[in-house]
């Protein structure tokens, strides 16, 4: 035969605390995972529309557009921004922005493509500056890429960390900047720069395993409560 003893308080305290952390953990996994699989059923959906020939003015039809194929053209405006890291075949190096104006006066954000870092200065790559008139293909892409953890930009350096279109509009004073980039969509070779975006959106998703992990271990925790205080009588 055997009894449940009673907790002490401080057992209590902790067997509360770890159990709420635990299963507040998992219950967020599940939101993230929602969110994740809402994210990728987006990009899915994206692919099956024709190209935008015309960059939505307002900003709700925007972020609806994200991901959307564009086909579009301008005149290339003589600036470079340069996002980082970003890889390529394991290199580190930046994706080279370059802006672009458009016939209704605002101005695009292109991501033309990665570049290494050590030809960060346009004079290293002069095959690859452009001018005049183009027309670019590729993917609409909305929102800055940041997190918590995204260091803060340096425009004294040229150097970015996130697609932060407003700002680096701000800091070039160009003319009604478009709140969204387009990525370049092309065939990659590394000895021709910039080397532009296969198009592929990679998302990680393990949130389910994560659900599971949380989930088990405050379970764990109840059975090993639990046992702890059950005592022979």
């Amino acid at each position: 035969m055997t009894t449940f003893v009673r907790p002490r308080p401080l057992a209590w305290l902790f067997f509360i605390g770890a159990l709420a952390t635990t299963i507040g953990l998992g219950t967020w996994q599940v939101q993230r995972l929602e969110w994740k699989s809402g994210l990728i059923a987006e990009i899915e959906a994206a692919k099956t529309q024709a190209p935008l020939t015309t960059i939505p003015a307002d900003d709700a039809e925007l972020a609806a557009k994200n991901f959307y194929p564009v086909r579009i053209s301008g005149r290339w405006i003589d600036r470079e921004f340069h996002i980082t890291p970003r890889f390529f075949q394991g290199k580190l190096g930046y994706f080279v922005v370059t802006p672009m104006a458009l016939s209704d006066g605002r101005t695009l954000l292109v991501n033309r493509g990665w570049i290494p870092a050590i030809q960060k200065k346009p004079e290293s790559r002069s095959e690859s500056l452009v001018n005049g008139r183009a027309t670019v293909e590729g993917l609409l892409r909305v929102g800055d890429d940041r997190n918590g953890l995204t260091p803060e930009n340096d425009p004294a350096e040229n150097i970015w960390f996130g697609r932060d279109a407003a700002a680096m509009g701000a800091s070039a004073d160009l003319p009604n900047t478009i709140p969204a980039m387009v990525d370049i969509v092309g065939a990659q070779h590394a000895e021709s720069l910039p080397v532009p975006s296969d198009g592929v959106i990679r998302l990680r998703n393990d949130h389910l395993s994560y659900i599971i992990t949380w989930y088990g271990i405050a379970l764990g925790i109840l059975i090993i409560f639990i046992i702890y205080h059950r005592k022979p009588r």
